[in-house]
């Protein structure tokens, strides 16, 4: 049995926050209850501000690399995705 490093760990924390923002998207679009949606939508940015601070840690640690993109990669993708 593989022992759990911290970034086995912190992966498995991503996919259950995943999980949970996925799971309370779908949680919103089906109730027709006011009073539900209002606290499953607080609930849902909580743990988009965790996801992103558990995100934000293992890259900072070498855990999770990304690769930045430059303006005008960015400004490529915007046009290929969002033609009008």
């Amino acid at each position: 049995m593989k022992a759990l490093n911290d970034k086995l760990m912190l992966q498995d924390i991503l996919a259950h926050l995943r999980d949970l923002m996925m799971a309370s998207g779908t949680a919103i679009q089906h109730s027709n209850c006011q009073n539900m949606r209002d606290v499953v939508t607080k609930t849902s940015g909580r743990t988009t501000m965790l996801q992103f601070e558990v995100f934000k840690y293992m890259n900072e640690h070498g855990m999770y690399p990304i690769k930045n993109v430059t303006d005008q990669e960015l400004k490529e993708a915007v046009q290929m995705h969002c033609k009008a």
